[in-house]
């Protein structure tokens, strides 16, 4: 790695992922971090 960059490390806590469909309504799923043990929880959000 170049001595003039700076490594960081993201800790995401919320994501949202959008599944596009041929009728044109995507389903969107958003996942959350859960407490302190790092389990996601999956939530639909639109379908």
């Amino acid at each position: 790695m170049d001595s003039a960059w700076t490594p960081y490390t993201l800790a995401p806590v919320e994501v949202e992922f959008w599944q596009a469909a041929k009728s044109r309504v995507h389903t969107r799923l958003r996942y959350e971090r859960t407490g302190t043990d790092g389990r996601w929880e999956r939530y639909r959000l639109w379908s």
